[in-house]
């Protein structure tokens, strides 16, 4: 490959690669190659979601994640009652229902504060 310029496989790059890069380089760097990985991904998803539609699976079928809201297809490769498209998304949803229970728990009391009896007044208020 003499004379030739190798780029960067990454579809919104191509960069040239450095010349003495090795011969199974294909990112120009990390970021490109998680740009990738992620244009991939999302191909994938819609392949997914548009042959749910030409096989006539009903509209429901395709849903969408309501933490990151993602769309996906449910069925192969999910199951028909998935709520959440990943596992790190179901996590983050169950964080923040912990989040707002304890926000919920600091707020309202445990009890109902006890009615005084007496007015406070000097003769009787609490001495520190």
């Amino acid at each position: 490959m003499a004379g030739q310029v190798r780029r960067c496989a990454h579809i919104l790059c191509s960069k040239p690669l450095p010349a003495d890069a090795r011969s199974d380089k294909r990112f120009c760097d990390r970021a490109c190659k998680a740009a990738h990985r992620r244009w991939l991904r999302h191909q994938r998803e819609a392949l997914a979601i548009g042959l749910a539609y030409l096989w006539g699976e009903n509209p429901e079928q395709v849903v969408r994640c309501p933490v990151c809201g993602r769309r996906f297809a449910l069925g192969h490769p999910h199951r028909k009652d998935k709520i959440y498209d990943r596992d790190s998304c179901r996590q983050a949803a169950l964080r923040a229902r912990h989040r707002a229970e304890r926000v919920r728990e600091a707020v309202t009391p445990d009890r109902a504060p006890e009615p005084v009896s007496t007015p406070l007044t000097s003769t009787n208020s609490p001495s520190s």
